[in-house]
């Protein structure tokens, strides 16, 4: 992305951390919990989230304790959100 020649703006969440009304709002944009849950993670597993996510409430707080739970990367452009790595999605990104 960074040699697309978008103009983008990255957010390190690893490192700054997100607030639970953050990850609200992106889970509104994608549409659930389940499009932007991180299926891997152990907590994910052993909560039973796979099969039946969280409320946004929920899940919100579990990601400010930890942002693993969230799919990545995350690019949000206008309305649309991309949640992981959709080289398909990326690409017409570009030809608007």
């Amino acid at each position: 992305m960074r040699n697309s020649g978008l103009e983008i703006e990255e957010v390190d969440y690893g490192k700054t951390g997100l607030t639970a009304d953050v990850v609200e709002a992106l889970v509104a944009k994608a549409g659930s919990v389940a499009a932007v849950l991180n299926t891997r993670h152990a907590t994910a597993k052993e909560k039973g989230w796979i099969g039946k996510p969280p409320s946004p409430a929920v899940f919100a707080a579990a990601v400010v304790k930890d942002v693993n739970l969230l799919r990545r990367p995350i690019l949000i452009d206008g309305k649309s959100i991309i949640i992981g790595f959709d080289r398909e999605r990326y690409a017409k990104l570009g030809k608007r």
